[in-house]
């Protein structure tokens, strides 16, 4: 039995701030008591684990929702997916152009003509309450429908108004 060698370990820091894509920013604080919010900001999941290794993080400013959804291509290789600006449609409803991604790896220098977003199909979110919706998705043709709800990993959760 062979063993594998060892990776390089690479350290590498980055500045960050809050992206502000709407005059409406939310307000979060943590509460262990069950507010209803028409904020959806969270890390989303399929309920309890049952799908676990792939969800959504959701951002939400104003009427705007920008998504990230990480996932597994055919080949079970990760894949990451964006959808920038998902708008409201309805009460509770956003829908948005999900796009993929490439650019510079991490450890390199930035290269802002290296990114690149290629349209590759769409995304919809559909809350039924303030813990709870379905996600929707065409990528390349393929589409599917999956139930979220949010992540709690911490007591007291987090709610944004």
């Amino acid at each position: 039995m062979s063993e594998m060698p060892a990776s390089p370990r690479v350290s590498v820091t980055k500045s960050i701030t809050r992206e502000i894509f709407s005059a409406s920013l939310p307000t979060c604080s943590a509460s262990s008591s069950a507010v209803a919010t028409s904020n959806y900001q969270d890390l989303w999941w399929r309920m309890n684990g049952t799908e676990s290794g792939w969800g959504v993080n959701i951002t939400h400013q104003g009427d705007t929702i920008f998504l990230t959804w990480f996932t597994y291509d055919d080949n079970g290789n990760p894949l990451w997916l964006v959808a920038s600006a998902m708008a409201k449609t309805g009460q509770g409803v956003y829908v948005g152009t999900l796009y993929r991604t490439t650019g510079p790896a991490f450890n390199a220098a930035w290269d802002p003509s290296r990114v690149t977003a290629t349209a590759v199909g769409f995304a919809s979110l559909s809350f039924s309450d303030a813990s709870n919706g379905t996600f929707s998705y065409s990528v390349n043709g393929v589409s599917g429908s999956k139930p979220i709800t949010r992540q709690l990993f911490a007591t007291p959760k987090t709610t944004c108004s």
